[in-house]
This record gives structure tokens, C-alpha cells and sequence, in this order.
């Protein structure tokens, strides 16, 4: 077994701590291991860290061989695995392609690649589960969920596709991962979050101010940090929170409370 404790592939960041933060995916090389010190790799993988290093949130992109397995074993924050290609087991349950790995702070698991694949393994610096938006979660019968490419609250019309994997409402855990995308060009309100997200966009384009966000790139929004973007086609991204978040668009009214249950998404999957 192989713990990768040191990050090696540091990324290229654009941008400052005082906005948002770009790292370009096609800049970012692959090493051999995993970037991720929160597990313990067995087998064959790649990866690179897809976040600035002093951002209280970090994501690795990696590719795992066949059979290749990652092992939580000490302290760690609510942590997320997203598949973009291929199939993860955990304890015989299957995770497909589109679907989510949820690992609860301070559970041990393994997580294996059936066949070859891809991933997104999203984690916070701090292992302590927050407790700002809506109080810590309960400290017993933490759990690795497993959830399918559906998620577990839903949004679909016409020219958007939403849906929430995870929206902080779990009793056991606060991560958030949102899957959203539009199918025609659209342009967001100016914006901001009272809490740090990493996004990372799947297809399309963005643009911020003079930055583009293409597929593969991550971007990183400190908490309070206002912005907005623009697609000129149709985009799908992936948004990661470890707390749950509030949204401010007119400074003159209160924030907006995020999440699918608040603004009765359907509900696809009873994680309780």
C-alpha cells in the first residue's frame, strides 16, 4: 500500500485569493500516486490536484487501474467521489458512471475500480464537521453513502437540468455537490456564497471577466466573494460546498437559502 502524502503536482492558479481562482485542467500533469492525503492507495493510479493550495478546499482528478483501490482510514472532513468514467465498489455496492461516493467524516472504507476509472475526489482541509449553517451533524452512525447519477433531489425543465447529490440536509453529514447545467447560452446573476465551493465544469464553456472556464477546469470561490459568468452554448458543471450555503444576489435583500429540499426539488433518493 501507498500513501501519497505529498502533492507534487502543484497546480498552475489563475486569478487571486481575492476572486475566483482558475485551474486550467489541460495545464495540470498527472503524477503516479494519489494527491490526497486523507487515503491510503492500493494498486496503480494518476492524479493531480485540481485546486490552489492554500484553499480551504481542495479536488483531485485521477484515473485508478483495474482493481486499484483507495482506503479511508484516518481523520477526515465529509468527503466526495464523483465518477466520470467507469465504476467504483464499495462493500458490494456498485457506484456507475454519473453517480457519487459520499465518505461522512471519520469513516473508515475502500472504495475499488471495476475496471478502469476516472474520478473526482473532492475533501476539505479542515476534518472537523462544520457547523455554521445549520449546526453540527449528529456524531454517531456516520456512513459512506452511495448515491446514483439521479442524486437525491431533482429540478428538470425544459432548458436546465438540475439536481443535487448531496445539499447539506443529511442528519450525519453538511458536504453539498450540485449538478447543473443549461442547454441554451445563459448568463448568471452576479453573486455570492457564504461558504468556499470548488466547480468544476464537465462540458461547455464560461467566461469570467476576462478568464475562460473550459471543460476539465476548476473553479475555486472563496466564501463572500461576489461574481458571475456567462455560456455562450450549453454547459453542465459540478459544484462542491462542505457546508451548506446561503446566496446573495441583491445586497439589499436577505440571502437565499440553497438546497433542493428548501426549494422542493422532487426527490429521487431518502438518504435518512
Amino acid at each position: 500500500m501507498l500513501r501519497d502524502t505529498c502533492r507534487m503536482s502543484a497546480p498552475l492558479v489563475l486569478g487571486s485569493s481575492r476572486g475566483p481562482q482558475i485551474v486550467k485542467g489541460a495545464d495540470t500533469v498527472d503524477v503516479a500516486g494519489w494527491q490526497a492525503a486523507t487515503v491510503v492507495l492500493d494498486g496503480q493510479a494518476e492524479s493531480a490536484l485540481m485546486s490552489p493550495p492554500e484553499f480551504p478546499l481542495w479536488l483531485v482528478r485521477g484515473a485508478l487501474s483495474p482493481g486499484a483501490s483507495l482506503e479511508w482510514t484516518s481523520p477526515h472532513g465529509d468527503e466526495v467521489v464523483y465518477v466520470l468514467s467507469g465504476e467504483l465498489e464499495l462493500d458490494g455496492r456498485v457506484c456507475p458512471t454519473g453517480g457519487t461516493v459520499v465518505v461522512e467524516s471519520g469513516v473508515a472504507v475502500r472504495a475499488t475500480a471495476v475496471g478502469e476509472a476516472n474520478i473526482l475526489h473532492f475533501g476539505p482541509n479542515d476534518p472537523t464537521p462544520p457547523s455554521e449553517f445549520a449546526g453540527a451533524p449528529d456524531p454517531e452512525g456516520h456512513v459512506a453513502h452511495v448515491i446514483g447519477p439521479g442524486g437525491t433531489y431533482a429540478c428538470v425543465e425544459e432548458r436546465r437540468d438540475t439536481r443535487y447529490y448531496m445539499d447539506s440536509t443529511c442528519p450525519t453529514c453538511r458536504a453539498t455537490l450540485l449538478y447543473t447545467g443549461r442547454s441554451d447560452p445563459y448568463t448568471s446573476n452576479a453573486h455570492s456564497h457564504s461558504t468556499d465551493e470548488i466547480i468544476y465544469l464537465l462540458t461547455g464553456d464560461l467566461r469570467l471577466g476576462s478568464y475562460d472556464v473550459g471543460v476539465g477546469d476548476a473553479l475555486c470561490v472563496a466564501k463572500d466573494v461576489r461574481y458571475k459568468f456567462t455560456s455562450d452554448d450549453a454547459f453542465v458543471l459540478l459544484n462542491y460546498r462542505r457546508d451548506g450555503s446561503r446566496q446573495t444576489i441583491d445586497r439589499a435583500k436577505p440571502p437565499i437559502v440553497e438546497g433542493g429540499a428548501v426549494h422542493g426539488f422532487t426527490p429521487v433518493m431518502d438518504l435518512r
